[in-house]
């Protein structure tokens, strides 16, 4: 088999999944199981910084229900289960997006990318779109930037993490 022939199986494995993925608005209710999505898929990143303590993974059920009061949540649904969810809030014509979160058995698969698809298709033109990421981060910073996303400031915080900030502007329909 090819390097071209494996490429194409794996883009047909993973549309075949995208094919299967629902995406809705999460409630409260989802709160308890995206906490689980949360903690599984930030074990990574907490290698990454060598810390344990990172805030996704000591975030509390209540934490994270309380959230819900000020932010929308999207979930993409595989086979009955929450594998993916994103969090963001709307600021005029701001929208500050929140943890992207994938289970890690479906990470590298498409499936971050198609929720953060899923979630600019629901503003319209001239919205720009904010997040941050931790600067050793690569597979996010990819991410984002394959996404559109253009690095912006890097922000130190008291803890001495690097944190890049990203943003993505939509042209007006009038430009």
């Amino acid at each position: 088999m090819g390097e071209s022939d494996l490429y194409l199986g794996l883009k047909a494995l993973c549309m075949s999944i995208i094919d299967e993925i629902h995406i809705e608005r999460a409630s409260h209710v989802d709160a308890e199981e995206i906490l689980e999505v949360q903690r599984a898929a930030f074990l990574g990143q907490a290698r990454i910084y060598d810390n344990f303590q990172l805030p996704p993974l000591v975030q509390t059920l209540e934490s994270i229900k309380g959230e819900f009061s000020s932010q929308t949540f999207l979930k993409a649904i595989h086979h009955d289960q929450i594998i993916a969810s994103v969090k963001f809030r709307q600021c005029g014509d701001e929208v500050h997006i929140g943890r992207l979160i994938v289970a890690p058995s479906y990470q590298d698969q498409g499936v971050g990318a198609y929720l953060m698809r899923h979630l600019e298709d629901l503003f319209q033109q001239g919205e720009s779109f904010h997040l941050f990421t931790g600067e050793k981060s690569s597979r996010n910073i990819h991410l984002y930037t394959m996404l559109g996303y253009q690095q912006v400031k890097t922000e130190i915080t008291s803890e001495g993490f690097a944190l890049i900030h990203m943003e993505k502007c939509r042209e007006t329909a009038s430009e």
